[in-house]
């Protein structure tokens, strides 16, 4: 099992988010991403889940943080194949 996080991504900032960048953190399980997004300081109140892609956004801080706790980064294309496989529709 493991935690994932894609490229930074050009952004529009909003009032609840300020930034003009942002990366996803994702995992094989909610547990894990929980786990890890904890570790690197994320609040469970940032948890996004859509039904369809359980996710924390990143800023370029957070995603630094993440990739030194061990977080496997990916490209934007690897990052596509592997939400493809862990959230195939049932």
């Amino acid at each position: 099992m493991s935690v994932y996080c894609d490229p930074l991504a050009a952004c529009v900032p909003s009032k609840t988010w300020p930034w003009h960048h942002s990366a996803h953190l994702f995992a094989d399980t909610v547990e894990e991403l929980h786990a890890l997004a904890g570790q690197i300081g994320l609040k469970r109140a940032w948890f996004q889940d859509d039904g369809y892609f359980p996710h924390y956004d990143l800023t370029e801080n957070k995603r630094r943080q993440a990739a030194r706790a061990g977080v496997i980064c990916l490209s934007r294309a690897e990052a596509c194949q592997k939400w493809g496989e862990i959230f195939k529709p049932k």
